[in-house]
């Protein structure tokens, strides 16, 4: 083949090449998933979109590739636990700032959580003397229920009990099934978005599904949402215990928090959250110094709790 013939040939080849990177671009970011885990091709409607990168201010790294942010936003010669979680965030829930954070923009399967921002609905929409009878539909949501009875009675207030303190997925699906399933989801997603949780969507009002996906960002935007407007979820879920009742049979019932917080000093209120896609997440609020803190785990294998505890000591080491 003659120079002039293979210049022709390398350039043709480089324009082809040129050309299928923007006729098909990869799509970055998380797939939609199943239920059960599965990846799969989302359609438009379902598209889940790559989070933005988060522009932090200049930090030192520290640990597993987490960024340690003193409260003047200069590095902090201090050393932070390391974590095999996917993403953390300890925060100043009154200023908004990150303090330290791992992942803080990868999106994640919420899990529980979800029902922070259920809860917040049904506050707004319904009574806490509102009374739902349960169906069979609604067991679907968990069929290993074992507090509420299907043709049992129960009130709004005794159902947001059992959402946040042992996280009944059957009361999250009976008190979205009462206002209605399509606009009560309708409703979750569009209220993250006017907040501005870009990334975040809900599937389910339980998080049982792992199409339920959020942030660290997008939560302590959640958070400081429960915490300014809806102090009764944060008040229930520091409750380590109370009596819900049946209304049929007047049977009293004792529930426990599912959240060793609860209940302890400095605990302000917070969720758990757990499915096998998820592994464990945790969001917590602490009163320090008369400080609000935000701490959230996402995806700890195990010990969300003891991961929790160790991010708060080193806040409070930082910050006294």
């Amino acid at each position: 083949m003659k120079h002039s013939e293979k210049f022709i040939f390398l350039f043709v080849v480089i324009g082809a090449i040129f050309f299928a990177r923007f006729a098909y671009p990869s799509i970055s970011g998380v797939p939609s998933i199943t239920t059960d885990g599965v990846p799969q091709t989302a359609d438009a409607e379902q598209t889940v979109t790559a989070p933005p990168t988060l522009v932090l201010p200049q930090t030192s790294l520290n640990g597993a590739g987490a960024a340690v942010i003193g409260n003047d936003n200069t590095p902090i010669d201090a050393s932070i636990p390391t974590f095999s979680s996917q993403a953390y965030m300890v925060a100043d829930l009154a200023t908004g700032k990150i303090l330290a954070g791992s992942n803080v923009a990868k999106r994640w399967p919420t899990a529980s959580l979800t029902k922070l921002m259920t809860a917040t609905l049904v506050i707004d929409q319904l009574t806490p003397t509102t009374t739902i009878t349960i169906s069979p539909q609604m067991f679907a949501a968990d069929p290993d229920e074992k507090t509420l009875v299907i043709g049992g009675t129960y009130t709004v207030g005794d159902l947001l009990h059992l959402l946040l303190m042992p996280s009944s997925n059957v009361a999250a699906q009976a008190m979205a099934d009462y206002i209605g399933q399509t606009p009560f989801m309708n409703e979750m997603n569009q209220r993250a978005t006017t907040w501005g949780m870009t990334n975040t969507y809900f599937a389910d009002p339980s998080g049982i599904s792992a199409a339920n996906q959020s942030t660290a960002n997008d939560l302590l935007i959640l958070a400081q949402h429960v915490y300014q407007n809806y102090p009764q979820i944060l008040a229930l879920t520091n409750t380590p215990a109370t009596t819900i009742t049946e209304l049929n049979s007047g049977k009293k019932i004792t529930v426990r928090s599912i959240n060793i917080f609860a209940g302890t000093p400095g605990f302000i209120g917070g969720k758990t959250g757990n499915t096998e896609q998820a592994d464990a997440n945790l969001l917590s609020l602490f009163s320090y110094n008369g400080d609000p803190v935000l701490i959230t785990v996402l995806g700890a294998p195990s010990l969300p709790f003891q991961d929790t505890t160790a991010l708060y000591a080193w806040y409070k080491n930082n910050n006294k």
